[in-house]
């Protein structure tokens, strides 16, 4: 019962909060302004990637977020930001979305929330243009042998206080798996507890 409560009216405002540091907010600003044409945002949060758009180069931006206080953030932000959104409160796991309908598919901390990962990110595969882009900031699996022991040791905590948040996700072989070709990849710990802030960035294509 008090899980359920913390997750509906604590833990949303709480993941926002941590969401707009500025660690994460310079990981966003690496990718966003690459994002083009007709655009998908997994898992958009409360929309803190809006201020970093082109907005020359982008046509459309259509987003999923299962979160109802973030769904509701997002669409203010968006109207703030005088963007046009179209936002659906749904899991990325069953996109209602046909495929190749998107040039850029956009992915900011979502990956290490998300329960059904390979799923996810097949469908995300699927709905994306043969010639797209898929921007992805995540945080994730450390290549340190004692940092992932403690990422291990923290998971139980993580997930009950961070959304369903895992903190040794492999995000490269995440997105191999789900047959993606990474193009341009970084990594590097941000300031702030290295079990948390292990980061990698950078650019995939789907193989098609």
């Amino acid at each position: 019962m008090l899980q359920k409560l913390y997750d509906k009216y604590v833990c949303p405002h709480l993941i926002d909060f941590f969401m707009q540091t500025k660690a994460f907010m310079k990981q966003r600003e690496k990718i966003i302004p690459f994002a083009s044409g007709r655009v998908l945002e997994i898992g958009i949060g409360s929309g803190l990637n809006f201020q970093f758009y082109d907005k020359t180069k982008v046509n459309e931006v259509f987003a999923v977020e299962p979160d109802e206080v973030l769904y509701r953030k997002a669409k203010e932000s968006a109207s703030k930001n005088n963007l046009k959104l179209n936002i659906k409160q749904i899991k990325a796991e069953e996109l209602p979305f046909d495929e190749n309908s998107f040039d850029t598919v956009i992915s900011t901390y979502t990956m290490c929330s998300i329960s059904g990962l390979n799923s996810a990110m097949k469908e995300i595969n699927r709905v994306m243009k043969p010639d797209s882009l898929l921007l992805f900031s995540e945080h994730g699996k450390s290549p340190d042998k004692n940092i992932l022991n403690w990422q291990k040791r923290l998971n139980g905590i993580q997930k009950r206080i961070a959304g369903g948040c895992h903190l040794d996700v492999d995000i490269p072989n995440e997105i191999k798996k789900a047959d993606f070709k990474i193009e341009a990849i970084s990594s590097m710990y941000a300031p702030g507890p290295k079990f948390l802030n292990y980061h990698y960035w950078g650019q995939a294509t789907p193989s098609k």
